[in-house]
């Protein structure tokens, strides 16, 4: 189905129009008599969407929410655990929560064996009731979660190697990491919905083709075109190649 896109002047714009836009999500799954679920994304474009998500919990209902985080570097090591995606999350959105999330979850990256670990995960979600909503960036090359070009449209939770321009949007210097577990494409085609935040002009081809392009395992974003609710927030520079 054809995506609903939300064009904004500027980042802030589009921070709180997503925050206004989650509020009436809760509302309507809640009113249904469930709680939400929620994948939730990491990486520099949502720190400041999680200072004012945080600013605004009461509102979000945040604490009724289940959190499943897309991905985790892997392995970690306790000296390397400050660069995990839970202490992320941690660090920019649960620990300035007054009242934080009844659940919040993430995957191990010291699991031993991250076979068990990926199934364990997918297990996780099938339990809390399957993802209410998706929130995902995109990036430069496509990816979406850490399923990096070439990765399957029915792929599912699972370990990866990283390509090396994730890495170096990721890290200054040599990267500490060079795979990640991650949500699979064919798990985030199974929410009930997706929302997806681009922003600069370093993200424009990537958001083209992902959405006006034939789908292809080249673009794991296309993978998004096969979904009937997927919504775009996008600054006027990740939409500047989108065809009027």
């Amino acid at each position: 189905m054809k995506p609903k896109i939300r064009r904004h002047v500027n980042a802030n714009s589009l921070y709180y129009d997503l925050v206004n836009f989650l509020r009436a999500e809760v509302v309507g799954i809640r009113t249904r008599g469930r709680d939400p679920v929620l994948a939730l994304p990491t990486g520099n474009t949502m720190i400041p969407f999680y200072r004012i998500a945080s600013e605004h919990e009461e509102k979000l209902a945040v604490a009724s929410w289940s959190c499943f985080n897309l991905d985790e570097y892997y392995p970690l090591t306790p000296d390397l655990e400050r660069f995990s995606f839970k202490a992320y999350m941690e660090e920019h959105f649960y620990g300035r929560l007054k009242a934080p999330p009844k659940l919040r979850e993430s995957m191990n990256g010291m699991a031993e064996n991250f076979m068990i670990e990926c199934d364990l995960y997918e297990e996780k979600i099938r339990k809390a009731g399957g993802i209410d909503i998706a929130l995902l960036g995109i990036g430069g090359n496509g990816h979406i979660a850490f399923n990096e070009p070439g990765s399957e449209f029915f792929s599912r939770t699972r370990a990866l190697a990283l390509h090396p321009q994730s890495l170096l949007a990721n890290f200054k210097g040599e990267a500490p990491f060079s795979h990640a577990l991650t949500i699979g494409i064919g798990t985030l085609l199974e929410a009930k919905r997706v929302l997806v935040v681009a922003l600069g002009k370093s993200k424009a081809q990537a958001v083209k083709c992902a959405i006006e392009e034939i789908p292809s395992r080249t673009l794991p974003a296309s993978a998004l075109q096969g979904h009937r609710d997927v919504t775009w927030f996008l600054d006027e520079e990740a939409a500047s190649l989108l065809a009027r």
